[in-house]
């Protein structure tokens, strides 16, 4: 049995995408749709407000309900129901090996949010005592995200948060 394997290739430019959809959030073109061939699936991703849905993301259906189980409470204030596919938004978060990009703000309006992207730092010496791991004694986290330091951008310019994740993920390839 053969394995492939997955390869992410990383370019000195910016993103340069081709968008399929206008986006139901911040109204330009800027949404990219992919469908899944296996179960006939489709996820689209708005570029500039980082917001993403999928066909199963029905309003109050048990999709939903799930999706919902992994979100913050920010998130969850800023789903935004598209009455044209019939489905419901929800800001996305990324994690990479070195690093995580994710939404915050008060969520008063549906434009009330900032992305930020937090590098993993190591823990050493007596700082490690500050982060034990649940349900092990004498066990502590080695890394920790650094959200006090995060870089922030406005929540429209998710593309360019994507761009900062992707080359501060490329920064720990890059090392190995």
């Amino acid at each position: 049995m053969k394995t492939q394997e997955n390869k992410i290739e990383f370019h000195d430019d910016n993103l340069k995408l081709d968008y399929d959809e206008v986006s139901p959030i911040t109204e330009n073109k800027c949404v990219i749709v992919e469908a899944d061939d296996k179960s006939g699936e489709e996820h689209r991703m708005c570029m500039e407000s980082g917001f993403v849905t999928r066909t199963s993301l029905v309003p109050n259906s048990k999709a939903c309900s799930k999706h919902e189980m992994g979100c913050s409470e920010l998130m969850k204030r800023l789903q935004m129901v598209d009455m044209r596919l019939n489905s419901v938004w929800y800001p996305t978060f990324m994690q990479g090996p070195n690093c995580m990009l994710y939404c915050e703000g008060n969520g008063a309006t549906p434009s009330d949010y900032n992305w930020s992207l937090a590098k993993v730092v190591p823990i050493v010496g007596d700082e490690r005592l500050k982060y034990p791991v649940v349900g092990k004694t004498d066990e502590y986290h080695t890394s920790r995200l650094d959200v006090d330091n995060a870089e922030k951008f406005p929540g429209y310019s998710f593309e360019t948060a994507l761009d900062a994740f992707y080359k501060t993920v490329q920064e720990t390839t890059n090392e190995n």
